[in-house]
This record gives C-alpha cells, structure tokens and sequence, in this order.
C-alpha cells in the first residue's frame, strides 16, 4: 500500500478519489492547489501524486516540473487526471515532463485502480527533454486549453439558458393549466407565455375541425403557422423541421381521451434548436396541455350535468331554483308578478311497467319537449324528479290572465296522444301553482306552496289547483303530529289491541287481528286513519312493523304461560315493508326474538297484506312470502276484491286467506250485485282452497247472508271492537263466548 498525494482544485472531485484509494487500502493526502501540493510532497514524501492539471496559482504541469527538478522530490511517481489535456500535444508533454499516465475524467473506478497500481509497479519516470523551449510549449498548451475549456463553458451556458427558458415556460403554463377555467383563454395565454418565457418566435395551437384537418385556435409571436397547419394531419408522431430557413420549428401533437385533437407548433429563430434534451421537454408540455384540454372538456360535461338532466337536458332542480330566485329578484325590482309550476305525470310507473324503461325514458324526453314549446320562451322549464317537472314563470303583469294561459297551453300540449313504440297514450298531467308574493316571496316559500298545492291536486283529482293559506296549515299539522308520532315510537306508547275473528260454524275465536293503536298524552286517542298513512309516508313504518310483530309474538307467549290455547294472530304489512330486500329476515327475527327471551317456540302468527301491495312485484312478493310460509306463517289477502288480482296471479301466489272488503259486506244486504260479488269471492276462495274472512260485521242479517254464502270465519263490531289484550283474555278462556256462540248459531 502506498501513500498518494491528490492535488485538485474541485473539492468533489478530490474527496471521490481519496474515498476510492482509501477503500484500496492505500494513504491519502489532498490539496487544492499546485503550491499546496508541492508542500505537502515536500514533507510527507507520496509514491504517487494525482493531479489536476488546469488549477488556480500552480497548475499541474509546473507541480510536476517543480516535482522533478528537486532531489527531495525527483523520485515522486505522477498521474495527470483531467478532462482537457487529453489530445496528443498534451500527452507529449506531460511524458517530456516525466508524467507517468494521463487519465482523462472521468474514468471508471477500476480504471483508476488499474492505473495507480500499474504506475506504483513501475519505477519513476524520469523528464526526457528539460529544454528551454519546454516553458514555451508548455505556455502554448495550457492557453489552447483554457480556450477549449472556455468555448465548451460558454456552449453549456447557453444550453443551461436555453433549457432554463424551457423550463420556466414549462413551469408558468403548468400554473396557468391549474387556475384556467375555460379553453380559449387557456390556448391563448399558453401561446404568449411561449412566446415571453420560452423564447420562441412564434407559438400557436391548431384543433381538429372534425375530420383530420385543422384550424387555428390560438397563437402569439412573429410570423403565421397557417402554411403549417394547411400541410398538417392529425397523428401522434412529433414532427421537427430543423433546416427551416428562418430558423426551425416543431409540430406536438395534443392527445384527448387517447385521440389526437390538435398540434402545438412551436417557431425557433435559430436552426437546429430541436434537440433530444429540448424535445423531452416540449412532449412533456404537450402532454401537460393535452391533459388540460381533456380535464376543461370533463369539467365542462360535468358542470352542464350538474345543472341540467342528462335524459331530457332540461334544467335540474338546481339550475330551476337559480332560475326561480332570478325570477322571483327581478319581479321586486319591477313591481310585477312570477310564478312556480310544478307538473305530475298520472300513472307514469304503468308506463315502465308495460312497455319498459327504454320507453319510460322516451316518454319523459318528449313530455320535457312539449312542456318546452308550451311555456315562454323566457320561462325555465325543468325535470325535478323521476316523473316530475316544474316551470319557473318569469315576470309578469296579470296573475290570472298569464297562469291560466299556460295552463291552458299546456292542456293544448298534451292534447294530442304521445306514440311510444307504434302505441298512442295519452298522457295527463297534475299542476299545482304558486303565485309571487301572495303565496310565498322567497324562492323556498314559493316552491314548498306550489308542491303542496300539486299534492292537494292528486288528492282531489284535479287538473290543477292554485296554493290557498289553508293547506299550509295542514302541512304544519301534519308535522306537528310526525313529531309526536316519533317520540310515541321511540318511548313506547303505542299499543297493540286485538279484534276477534269468529269460525260462523261454531261461534268460536277462530283467530286474532293486532292492530296498532295510540294514545297521546295530549291527544288522547288517535284514530288510526290519522297516524297509519303518516307511519308509511316517513318510513316510521318499518320500525312499527317489527314492534308490532315482536309484541304480538310476546302477548302470545303470555297467554301461553297462563294457560290458555292461542288462536293464530294477524299482523297487518304494509307495502314499505314488503319492498325491504330483508323483509323476511326482518320478520322472523321480530317473531322468533319474543320466544327465545323465554326458550319457547315460535308463535302462530300470520301477515295480512292488502291485494294491491301483493301487486306491485309479483315475482319478488311470491319469493318472499315462499320464504315465510316454509317457516309456519301464513298470508292472508286483505281488502279482497278492491284491487285488480287476476285469477292466474291469485291461484300463484302463497296465500291462505282471501277477507273480503267491509264496502261489499255492508251493500250485502241489497240484492244483485253486491251479494252476487260476495258470493263470488266465497267460491272462488274455495276453488283454491282458501279460507274466507268477512271484515267489517256488524248486523244480525250480515251474519245470516255469510252463512248462507259459506263464509269461515267474521271478523267486526258485531263479535267485538278492537280492544287491549288484557280484555281478549276473556274470550280466549274454554269457558267464555257461550253469549256469542248461542248469537252466531242463531242467526
């Protein structure tokens, strides 16, 4: 191992070659410097010096000459490691000098290993020519150098500039990429930023005109690309022209969504400007603006379908209420009327149901396009909801003269049949109106008025209805009492009572119907026909129908525990629960949790679903009452006969019980058809082997008529009212009913 002395003016450059040398295992000095060399030779006396040769104060040529000429000194071996001095001439006088070996930077690691390791083997080189002239040559040398150094400095300065240019260009037009908010003001300020930053003479952009030609779009700078764009097609390939006359220019192609979509040509003033480092650069640039156009091109999709309808593209509810308020702020300002629209299809769902939801959707695209030509032109008609529209009436003088023409234009619209897949329907429509400032002077008010006054038409069958004050206040009634009904739910307030149902052979309890009941601190008792709907219309129905279902199964188990023999309970199911995808999980779980808090079996329990619920998905409804009925839980049709099941979907569906509407058991008593309607509904049950249930008994005769027709069981006033469950105790007893059972047997 050997101690070598470095001697190099870049402090990198000395600290990777000690590192190198120490890891060979060798003994490593530096200097910075010739002069500092020298010194350090003088006193730690290296076998090897490495050295630089272009250095500040001394240079490497006059350290080795000074190395050589002192005795101290003279056996020192030398190795020139440079990036300059590497051509002939130089060569010659570095061995005239006595250098040993000239590596030339940079050189690879075992290169330089090899080398020092060669040059140490050896014996020093002595000087081979000390002539005066040496210092000449020498002189000579190093001023070609340092002019060859200089030239190579200056064209990496100007590289460095240009792809600075570059770089900052490509820098301010990636700012303007993330604030620009729309195309052209992009395009345009991307050609001026190339133009002021980039250095270009002339930028400009070129866009398909939607064949493979293009068009300008944008340009800044000297000169005209129109030449170049008349030649060009749309490709993917950059294409440079570095012999231009007037210097050289590029063409990038701009890719959206994967297709080309325009060129950005880019004008240098000097020839051969393009080269590979610039070019990395500029399809970095295209790229970035690519990427640009197809981000505006998105935003701009989603900025029309947050606002608009993507089937009918009219206006939202979004854009309509901007459009109301717009309406509602100038009517203020000049002292005039406006107005809110809001328009219902009638049995649109049959529409989807017949003929499928290919001609629902053209159904409401044409239904937007007649509403369209019916309003005024300053109008803003809109799609608010699956089959629901609304108009936003802009200003007007006469509130009775300017609604009831459109609502006439809108009658004459819809007039004419609309044909759907070569079948002509006729389409109705439901309005209700609110007029600015009577009925609302808020866009909020005036809207919440107009759809109340729609609902109000839909409930008294109206073609459309203005907004009165009135219905307001049953709006605010109704709310009053969900908020009550809520805290009912959650605090346990409601109650199951239960109404008998009488076998009209025997006169015994032949089962039990649970119906649910309230009764309101304030209140007191609230009639069912107030708070059932309000249940099903807030969704409070699905956590009532388990409740109802756990209670019953629970009272069930009591009346177990003391004895007495339990008939099958119906509870009432409404169509919200029956849509639920877990309706049937749901059901056995509220049935079976009752008996496992007491290790007992599952109750007889029974649902009642009225026909037209059955109805709404027959295949789905027939599944899941499957499902229950495995389980021991039977289904009974209620209100029979109000709804429109055909006989091939009756004898489908998984049913037990048909119970016939109270409307046909109270016109029983008058001859023709109301009897004749009953007497049907028995045979037919009996036909699929179903049980028939009468509802709704009242009278002596009604029993009479039932029994004479065949009816099972009676279910009404005349046996009991509905009535807390620790009343139905009594009659659930072996010895109770005898009064009943003698009354049933003598009618």
């Amino acid at each position: 191992m050997a101690r070598i002395l470095i001697a190099d003016d870049h402090r990198a450059n000395r600290e990777a070659l000690a590192a190198l040398l120490e890891t060979a295992g060798h003994e490593v000095l530096s200097a910075p410097e010739g002069s500092k060399a020298l010194e350090l030779a003088r006193s730690h006396r290296p076998e090897l010096v490495i050295t630089d040769v272009l250095m500040p104060i001394m240079d490497g040529y006059e350290l080795t000459r000074r190395l050589k000429l002192e005795p101290q000194t003279a056996g020192i071996s030398v190795i020139f490691y440079t990036a300059y001095f590497g051509g002939q001439d130089a060569k010659e006088l570095a061995a005239a000098l006595g250098v040993a070996r000239v590596l030339v930077k940079p050189s690879d690691n075992a290169a330089i290993l090899r080398a020092v390791g060669e040059v140490l083997s050896a014996r020093p080189a002595a000087p081979a020519d000390t002539r005066a002239d040496l210092d000449r040559e020498h002189l000579r040398l190093m001023v070609d150098q340092l002019l060859e150094k200089t030239g190579a400095l200056e064209a990496q300065q100007q590289r460095i500039e240009r792809m600075n240019r570059t770089l900052a260009m490509l820098s301010a037009i990636n700012a303007l990429i993330v604030r620009a908010d729309e195309r052209q003001a992009l395009l345009e300020e991307a050609c001026r930023i190339a133009v002021d930053k980039g250095g270009f003479r002339l930028a400009a952009v070129g866009l398909s005109d939607g064949s493979r030609r293009l068009e300008l779009a944008a340009r800044a700078g000297e000169g005209s690309p129109e030449r170049e764009l008349e030649r060009l097609r749309l490709g993917t390939q950059a294409m440079i022209w570095n012999d231009a006359e007037s210097g050289s220019f590029v063409a990038l192609p701009l890719i959206v969504a994967e297709e080309p979509a325009g060129v950005l040509l880019l004008y240098a003033r000097v020839r051969d400007f393009f080269d590979e480092e610039e070019m990395r650069l500029l399809h970095e640039l295209a790229g970035d603006v690519s990427f640009a156009l197809h981000h505006l091109e998105q935003k701009a999709q989603m900025d029309y379908l947050a606002y608009h309808d993507s089937l009918t593209d009219l206006p939202n509810r979004s854009l309509f209420t901007d459009r109301m308020t717009q309406a509602l702020n100038a009517a203020r300002r000049e002292k005039r009327f406006a107005a809110a629209v809001f328009v219902d299809v009638e049995r649109f769902r049959m529409v989807n149901e017949t003929f499928g939801r290919k001609a629902g959707d053209d159904l409401l695209r044409t239904i937007g396009a007649r509403l369209r030509a019916a309003a005024r032109e300053q109008d803003t008609v809109a799609r608010i909801g699956a089959d629901h529209f609304a108009v936003a009436v802009a200003p007007f003088d006469r509130p009775g003269d300017t609604t009831h023409w459109m609502i006439e234009r809108l009658e004459q619209a819809f007039t004419p049949p609309i044909t759907i897949d070569g079948v002509e329907l006729r389409v109705a429509l439901k309005a209700g109106i609110g007029v600015f400032p009577a009925d609302g002077e808020s866009t909020e008010s005036l809207c919440a008025n107009a759809e109340t006054a729609l609902s109000k038409a839909k409930e008294l069958n109206q073609p459309y209805l203005f907004y009165a004050p009135e219905m307001n206040a049953r709006v605010a009634e109704s709310l009053a009492m969900e908020n009550r009904l809520r805290r009912a739910l959650e605090e346990g307030r409601l109650a199951l009572h239960y109404q008998p149902k009488i076998d009209v052979k025997t006169g015994a309890v032949a089962g039990l119907e649970a119906l649910i009941r309230w009764i309101d601190p304030e209140l007191g008792s609230v009639p069912p026909a107030k708070f059932v709907g309000l249940l099903e219309e807030t969704g409070m129905i699905l956590a009532a129908g388990r409740w109802a279902l756990r209670q019953a199964a629970t009272d069930i188990h009591h009346w177990e525990s003391l004895g007495i023999a339990v008939p099958r309970i119906a509870v009432n199911v409404s169509a919200i629960q029956l849509r639920q995808k877990d309706f049937v999980d749901s059901v056995l779980e509220a049935i079976s949790s009752a008996g496992e808090m007491r290790g007992a079996r599952m109750p007889l329990i029974d649902l009642e679903i009225t026909e037209s619920v059955l109805m709404d998905d027959i295949e789905e409804s027939t599944r899941k009452l499957q499902t229950l009925r495995r389980a021991g839980i039977e289904v009974s049709v209620d209100d029979f006969g109000t709804g429109y099941c055909s006989l091939s979907y009756l004898a489908r569906l998984p049913v037990d019980t048909l119970k016939i509407d109270r409307s046909f058991v109270v016109r029983m008593g008058e001859a023709g058809y109301p009897r004749n309607i009953v007497a049907m509904i028995v045979s037919l049950a009996h036909t699929l082997g179903l049980k028939v249930i009468a509802e709704g008994v009242e009278e002596t005769e009604q029993v009479h008529l039932l029994k004479e027709l065949g009816c099972d069981q009676i279910q009404g006033y005349y046996v009991s009212a509905p009535v807390p469950a620790s009343q139905i105790e009594g009659l659930l007893r072996p010895d109770a009913g005898r009064t009943l059972r003698h009354r049933i047997a003598a009618a």
